[in-house]
């Protein structure tokens, strides 16, 4: 059985978006805002339960799908839900202040999914695919179990060149992150609302709000991995075209998604 733990917070009218410091700000709300636009992310009457870790992209979706939630023309509502997998050096009290600091409510599902992953890993096998597939699975299941139609996450467009990238070069595919799964009559929908905003973007809002947001303590401190090495390679890349993040988020996403294929089949497998 899970352990069900509400976390409360502020009603929508009465969050603290005044202060200056949580604003995201034009540009990240635009983007937002156009990719919902552009890949029909927020459906009318959508129930939208947004997966929060703690770290500064989920904590960033949060206050611009609340931003977003007070716009006319949308029509939905959402819940945040935090899924406690027991990872050994989670920083709970850092998570609890930050959602206190945004206003937010919380519920939280406690699922021992560390000492499963631990259990099936192989020598030098970093964790990370493996405890994102059970984390799905499980907030997948949650979300249908409770009434909710759509999981938001917040991968943004750094995470979508670094999947492109790993799909090229290990996967031997040309497949970019999507920025909706596929739908289907029982399917939790999963959207990611921040696919076109770019990290530096979001570091800086967290550098304005003076937030201090959590670190996963498996992911953040594993020495090797393919992701962190394509992290330096856009580095390298940014060195030659200062915009390449401006070009690759046309290329993969422009003109209402001319260069994403929507799939009819599974979700990526590389994030």
């Amino acid at each position: 059985m899970d352990a069900l733990i509400r976390i409360p917070g502020a009603d929508l009218d009465d969050a603290p978006t005044a202060d200056p410091a949580l604003d995201p700000g034009r540009p990240i709300l635009g983007l937002a805002a156009r990719a919902v636009r552009d890949f029909d992310l927020i459906r009318p009457g959508a129930r939208i339960a947004v997966g929060i870790s703690g770290g500064k992209d989920s904590l960033l979706l949060a206050v611009v799908l609340r931003q977003l939630a007070r716009r006319a023309d949308l029509d939905f509502s959402f819940e945040l839900v935090h899924l406690d997998q027991h990872q050994p050096g989670f920083q709970r009290d850092a998570f609890d202040a930050a959602l206190a600091r945004l206003g937010f409510a919380c519920t939280v599902v406690s699922r021992d999914t560390w000492s499963v992953v631990e259990s099936k890993l192989k020598p030098g096998q970093i964790p990370c695919a493996l405890c994102g597939r059970m984390r799905r699975g499980i907030l997948n299941g949650w979300c249908r179990e409770n009434g909710f139609d759509t999981l938001a996450l917040g991968h943004h467009l750094d995470d979508a060149v670094e999947t492109f990238f790993l799909n090229l070069l290990y996967g031997r595919r040309l497949d970019p992150l999507k920025p909706a799964t596929p739908s289907t009559a029982t399917a939790v929908r999963t959207v990611r609302p921040l696919i076109l905003v770019d990290e530096r973007r979001i570091r800086a809002w967290v550098e304005r709000s003076g937030l201090a947001p959590v670190p996963c303590p498996v992911c953040d401190a594993w020495p090797d991995s393919k992701r962190r090495d394509l992290k330096a390679l856009v580095e390298r890349f940014r060195a030659m075209q200062p915009e390449v993040h401006d070009s690759v988020r046309e290329a993969l996403y422009g003109s209402g998604g001319r260069g994403y294929a929507r799939p009819a089949s599974s979700e990526n497998s590389a994030v």
